[in-house]
């Protein structure tokens, strides 16, 4: 620890400052104090602090006040939950040994496989719950944020944001829910010389550079009229859908006037966008024509200028087909000019008054990476990569934020408000910032938990407060230089759980800011990283064949998006033809990419392995959850569609596990329970094979009549009575401090249960697949397209049947737990055991299970299961005839087994007591 410190410096013998430290008191004497480290946050370029006499209102300095704040849960709720987790770790300690040392001999495959069962039951839940034992609440402060950054004249100092939406199909993925998020992204509350938004389509189809042209167009109205009028939310699907529109800002009458203009051009433009496809066939045929193209020659596709399209073809043909296209970059909206422009007032020829209002749109622009056969494309890793490549050309912004193509702006502030992390004290170790998920369109019910806010409030809150919430593929704001493969200016490898054990909980180590980058180009742009390769010039083996991309790496730190130059970079034939190139499909052969550098290769769930990438190098990452939403996308209500998304997760989760990326081996600079975290993130999925067991099991124990436990004591009830207590009083604190309601928690619940029986265990079976046979594992694209009753009811896809492999294990348990109840409830009415309390425990358990498998049955009846009580009735008529037969078919009463005996003249049987169907 020493050699951390810097030596003790004494002024020089004779001075007069030597001379006074020494005849002074010793309370008197100025204490020594070592020297700023030679990298601080300060060492940004907008972290500077404030001229001398600047203040607020309350006469603080402005910049002595953070831009966001961290509160921690009220020890109320906190303490009691650490002690819980600690008693009831406890009390299934001893079950288990209590399960251990009573075995039974009658049916010991049942005993060893139950045993095996409650054992990874009990550790998957303890790595569930150890990384939740320090959640906080970190909230940013806009008020500081722009009084720091926003200047009088209308400019701002803050730093350049790049934002990446990516689609891969304008068909599975309506192209109007595109449109809407580019507008909600070109209307967000943030500098517009600062924000440029770039659209990758994978498909490299007319259509979606058509609507965006589109898009383009109305967003000269759109935008403005947001700005004026202070419009939340700037989404204009969801806006015009709500049912109450508050006033912000201006008179009623010029509002309402106003409003009910855009509406009349949104509904315009909606029709133009929902037409393009046929108006681009019909233009083709038009063109075709002309030219007397003959049957079975190439029919190419036809921009509006005239000019034929390099993508796509509509009429799919050599090169121009999905797979096999050239490579497109263009340009819809160019770099805007850095002083603030007003609109005209209102005349004939504009409606709307924008005197007063800035009419500045951002850059905006279409990317298409070349794909050719041969070349494997990467799916949303490569088109990521080649987003970040193409950017650093053109706007070379210090920050990236990512969104779906179905995820738009709900909150006009959000962007803000992730900046508020990036820019604070000791923010230079932050890779990203993630925000949660919330989305649209989902039933009332959410019978199929997709908000999912036990995971996002719950678990990203609680690792928030150890290195970081994890990388969940959507809604996140990375620093551009953790992209590039670079190391934090220094390891402080997140927080202590409790603060009196630092050392046992945390890791801390500092390190020198290595990376001394020549910095002739970036006119001296600090890069506060220190990387693997050293110095400049840094080596194309791993960027890249670019010398243009290459000299923009050391600019990316930069606060400026343009790298410190004067006007900003022109998209001129020059740079757009190099940002073709670095898109190019053979640009990352023999190179870094998807290895060392960019979004993961090679993995169903490039987002989780990023960010473990960048947390196992020391970086940090915050959970920024804000009201209203930051952005809000779409979810998939339909089972099959759900079912399938959970598949496609958790098989990503399990090549994790079976890959290098292991977080069993990752870097010392991961928090001990962050890997934790990444543990159970990777291994959730083999839960499947243990319910499987125990969902069916113990229902088919009332006909076998072996039962896992053989005979129960005192302590036994005793230590099941605590461990199941103290889940509930565990689960009811987690609820509490983490913001959702029980309903939730006991929604998520029964989905567990439900992905776990289906696609869980398919999951398991194809990675298993491939680790031993080598096989790869291929998914579709998941539809966001509605249903054709949309119209007539929001939620008619909720009720669509669509057939799949994944619904046959659950539709086993079904009806296994309603013939084994109905199998008890005949033996107990027929005499055969008399001592119905015993198995009272088993029954209650398999209601248990199906009350947890209730909206899957209610999913599998399609629109007969929009009421409830159809479900409930072929249940209880399952449960009735299983009864009836089982009663009245003579050969079924002698398989009562050993555990019967006749006692007495009367024949009258009863089932030992030293059987219980413990589940």
């Amino acid at each position: 620890m020493s050699r951390l410190l810097p030596r003790r410096r004494r002024p020089p013998a004779g001075s007069p400052a030597s001379a006074a430290s020494r005849c002074a008191p010793a309370r008197d004497r100025p204490r020594w104090r070592p020297p700023p480290p030679r990298w601080t946050w300060t060492s940004w370029p907008w972290a500077r602090s404030a001229e001398d006499g600047e203040t607020d209102e309350s006469g603080v300095a402005v910049d002595d006040r953070p831009v966001f704040r961290t509160e921690k849960i009220k020890g109320v709720l906190l303490h009691p939950y650490r002690v819980l987790i600690f008693v009831r770790l406890i009390a299934f300690t001893l079950f288990v040994i209590w399960r251990i040392s009573h075995k039974n001999p009658d049916a010991m495959w049942l005993w060893v496989t139950s045993i095996c069962g409650e054992f990874w039951f009990g550790f998957s839940w303890l790595l569930d719950q150890l990384p939740k034992l320090n959640p906080i609440n970190r909230v940013p402060d806009l008020a500081v944020l722009r009084q720091r950054f926003d200047r009088p004249d209308g400019t701002s100092t803050l730093p350049g944001l790049d934002i990446f939406v990516t689609t891969a199909d304008p068909i599975k993925e309506p192209i109007l829910s595109t449109a809407n998020s580019v507008l909600s992204i070109l209307a967000a509350d943030y500098p517009v010389d600062r924000n440029t938004c770039y659209v990758s389509d994978d498909s490299g189809m007319l259509l979606t550079y058509e609507a965006l042209a589109e898009s383009s167009k109305f967003a000269t109205l759109w935008v403005p009229f947001c700005r004026k009028h202070g419009i939340e939310p700037r989404g204009p699907e969801s806006y015009f859908e709500l049912k109450s529109h508050p006033y912000m800002g201006r008179a009623q009458d010029e509002f309402v006037n106003d409003r009910r203009r855009v509406r009349k051009e949104y509904d315009e433009f909606k029709a133009r966008i929902n037409s393009l496809e046929h108006d681009i066939k019909q233009r083709n045929d038009g063109y075709n024509a002309a030219n007397a193209h003959r049957e079975g020659e190439p029919r190419p596709t036809w921009m509006a200028d005239g000019t034929q399209w390099q993508g796509t073809w509509v009429d799919a043909s050599e090169n121009h087909r999905r797979g096999d296209h050239a490579g497109i970059v263009l340009v819809l909206l160019n770099h805007p000019s850095h002083r603030r422009q007003t609109g005209p007032p209102a005349s004939a020829d504009n409606p709307l008054d924008f005197s007063g209002v800035d009419v500045r749109l951002p850059m905006l622009v279409y990317v298409s990476r070349e794909k050719r056969p041969g070349h494997d494309h990467q799916k949303k890793a490569g088109a990521m990569n080649a987003l970040t490549r193409a950017s650093a050309l053109l706007s070379n912004s210090p920050f990236i934020l990512n969104l779906d193509c179905d995820h738009y702006i709900n909150n006009s502030q959000a962007l803000r408000a992730g900046i508020c992390f990036m820019v604070g004290r000791d923010s230079d170790t932050v890779a990203f910032v993630q925000f949660p998920q919330r989305f649209e369109g989902v039933d009332p019910t959410d019978l199929y938990a997709n908000h999912n806010r036990i995971f996002f409030d719950g678990t990203l809150r609680a690792l928030d407060g150890m290195q970081g919430p994890i990388y969940v593929g959507t809604g996140c704001l990375f620093r551009r230089i953790t992209v590039y493969g670079f190391d934090p200016p220094r390891i402080n490898v997140g927080g202590p759980c409790f603060p009196r054990l630092a050392g046992l909980f945390a890791k801390t180590k500092y390190e020198k800011p290595g990376l001394e980058m020549t910095m002739a180009k970036a006119k001296a742009a600090p890069v506060p990283a220190k990387g693997k390769h050293g110095f400049l010039p840094l080596p194309k083996k791993t960027y890249g064949k670019s010398d243009a991309f290459v000299d923009s790496i050391p600019r990316a730190s930069h606060p400026s998006p343009y790298a410190a130059a004067a006007e900003g970079i022109v998209a001129d034939e020059a740079t757009i033809v190099e940002a073709v190139n670095v898109t190019a499909a053979a640009f990352e052969k023999k190179t870094g990419w998807g290895k060392e550098i960019g979004w993961v290769y090679d993995t169903v769930t490039e987002d989780v392995v990023t960010g473990y990438r960048m947390h196992i190098k020391g970086w940090r990452s915050r959970y920024c959850s804000i009201y209203p939403h930051a952005f809000i996308g779409t979810a998939p209500i339909n089972l099959t569609e759900r079912l399938f998304q959970v598949l496609r997760w958790s098989t990503g989760s399990l090549e994790i596990f079976f890959s290098k990326n292991n977080p069993l081996f990752g870097s010392t600079y991961l928090h001990p329970l962050q890997r934790v975290a990444y543990i159970n993130i990777t291994t959730y999925p083999f839960t499947a094979i243990f319910l499987i067991f125990y969902t069916t099991v113990p229902a088919l124990s009332f006909v076998t009549g072996h039962f896992i436990v053989q005979r129960p004591t005192t302590m036994f009830y005793v230590y099941l009575g605590i461990v199941l207590s103290t889940l509930l009083v565990i689960a009811v604190l987690e609820v509490k401090w983490a913001g959702v309601t029980v309903f939730e928690w006991f929604r998520n619940g029964q989905f567990w249960m439900t992905a776990s029986c289906s696609a869980y265990l398919a999951a398991v079976c194809q990675v298993l697949t491939k680790v031993i046979f080598r096989r790869d594992i291929s998914f579709k694209l998941t539809s966001k397209l509605p249903s054709g009753d949309e119209k007539k009811d929001p939620y008619a896809d909720l009720y669509v049947v669509r057939w799949t492999p994944l619904m046959i294990t659950p539709i086993i348990i079904i009806f296994v737990n309603i013939i084994g109840s109905a199998v008890a409830f005949a033996k107990v009415l027929d005499g055969e055991w008399t001592h119905w309390l015993k198995v009272a425990g088993g029954v209650f358990f398999n209601f248990w299970v199906l009350f947890h498998l209730y909206p899957f049955a209610k999913g599998i009846l399609g629109k007969h299961g929009k009421t409830p009580v159809v479900v409930l009735v072929w249940w209880a008529f399952t449960f009735v005839i299983t009864a009836v037969l089982y009663i009245n078919i003579p050969h079924m009463h002698s398989s009562g087994g050993k555990h019967t005996t006749v006692h007495g003249h009367h024949g009258k049987k009863f089932v030992d007591a030293g059987y219980y169907n413990w589940p």
